[in-house]
């Protein structure tokens, strides 16, 4: 039996960039032997405070079977759909959020027309960043941050905060032909 090793445990936070450009240039750049994608991760590109996060591979199989002597044996399972997404919660109202969160165009520094700019595809990097633990950074080459649910409002006893996701989609051009969802690089 294995013996269990302390050093996989984790403590983590995460930080996350967006922008507008499909497998923007920068997203698996290095800068002087710098973790992959810094120079794309920009205070401009960072979502704020992210306070709750996960990834979520979610696959679909098709099963198989075939029939012999009246009884039904699986003989293949194939992967059919293919998804992920990154659920999280911001807690930085700021007009930047709130524009993506109301897919809201500006009409000026202090008013955002709601509902009139359509999701904007673009490239994302996902920081995981750790006191205690492995830390990793998901680049993702295309896709989507759209709401996913209530912003509560609240009754003045906690933080304002607005639930969003981004939804990874599927690019296979370039360098990215053989890594169409991205690359994960552990540090």
């Amino acid at each position: 039996m294995a013996t269990i090793n302390t050093a996989n445990h984790t403590v983590s936070g995460i930080d996350l960039y967006f922008d507008p450009t499909v497998a923007h240039a920068s997203l698996l750049a290095t800068t002087g032997g710098v973790t992959v994608g810094s120079p794309f991760r920009t205070s401009a590109r960072n979502l704020g405070n992210i306070v709750t996060s996960e990834i979520n591979p979610d696959v679909t199989y098709v099963e198989h079977f075939v029939a012999k002597n009246g009884r039904r044996h699986k003989d293949k399972v194939v992967a059919n759909i293919e998804t992920i997404t990154i659920p999280f919660t911001f807690d930085e109202i700021n007009t930047a959020n709130l524009k993506r969160f109301f897919l809201a165009s500006a009409l000026a520094t202090d008013k955002l027309a709601v509902l009139q700019k359509p999701l904007q595809e673009g490239s994302v990097s996902l920081l995981v960043r750790t006191e205690v633990g492995t830390s990793m950074v998901y680049s993702i080459p295309k896709a989507i941050i759209r709401p996913d649910g209530a912003l509560a409002i609240g009754d003045g006893t906690d933080w304002w905060s607005g639930p969003m996701v981004i939804e990874v989609l599927r690019y296979d051009s370039g360098q990215y032909a053989s890594k169409p969802f991205g690359v994960i690089h552990v540090l």
